[in-house]
């Protein structure tokens, strides 16, 4: 065998490797790989059908944690925290809760709700909640012993808020700081001592050190 011979052989069995390279590689194109494990959903398109690149053939979901989001108004914005527990129920699956928790609040409020946008997830290891699914959401907020009040209790004053704690039967005038409101009360975190007496009723017309009358002992 001549050299050129040698040399021709050589240069074949390269370009059929390069040939037998190239087909594997178009080979495993044709393999679909997802990018996460999951539960396929049914099937889009027909066996033989030809596809073009974008064509959607199934869904592909990891369901073993579920993402849910929904609204809440801004006054109640202070009381949200990443962490706080959350239960869900679904009208599927009556007298059974779903646990989760806040992951994540959006950093925007909605011009138009005027409400901000919460995540939660909820763990879903057996398959019950399903993309897509409506749930009735309850957000549980942290839960402590503090001091609520009357709201109409309240005197404010420019930026600040007063009430009139009632001291040997005069009315003392004293600054507190509130906390969470809801509707009718509000909450005072500064200012005001358990068992501390106020009045509740009168106080545009009551000033520093004026007489208290106790309505819930008149006879």
């Amino acid at each position: 065998m001549s050299k050129s011979q040698f040399d021709q052989i050589v240069a074949t069995r390269a370009a059929n490797a390069a040939r037998v390279d190239a087909a594997k590689a178009r080979l495993e194109d044709t393999v679909i790989r997802a990018p996460f494990g999951g539960r396929v959903g049914l099937r889009r398109v027909s066996v033989g059908s030809l596809i073009s690149p974008g064509t959607v053939i199934t869904t592909l979901d990891d369901t073993s944690v579920i993402k849910v989001d929904f609204a809440i108004p801004e006054n109640n914005l202070t009381a949200l925290r990443v962490g706080l527990p959350v239960t869900a129920g679904s009208t599927a699956y009556q007298g059974r809760t779903f646990k989760g928790r806040v992951t994540s609040l959006d950093s925007r409020i909605d011009a138009t709700s005027r409400a901000v946008l919460v995540r939660a997830e909820i763990p879903n290891g057996d398959g019950a909640l399903k993309p897509g699914m409506f749930l009735n959401v309850e957000l549980l907020r942290d839960q402590r012993n503090g001091i609520v009040i009357p709201e109409e209790s309240l005197v404010p004053e420019q930026n600040r808020q007063y009430v009139y704690v009632v001291v040997n039967g005069n009315a003392q005038k004293r600054e507190v700081r509130t906390g969470l409101r809801r509707p009718g009360s509000v909450e005072i975190v500064e200012g005001l001592a358990q068992g501390e007496r106020i009045v509740v009723e009168g106080t545009v017309k009551l000033r520093e050190g004026g007489p208290v009358r106790d309505l819930a002992t008149k006879t």
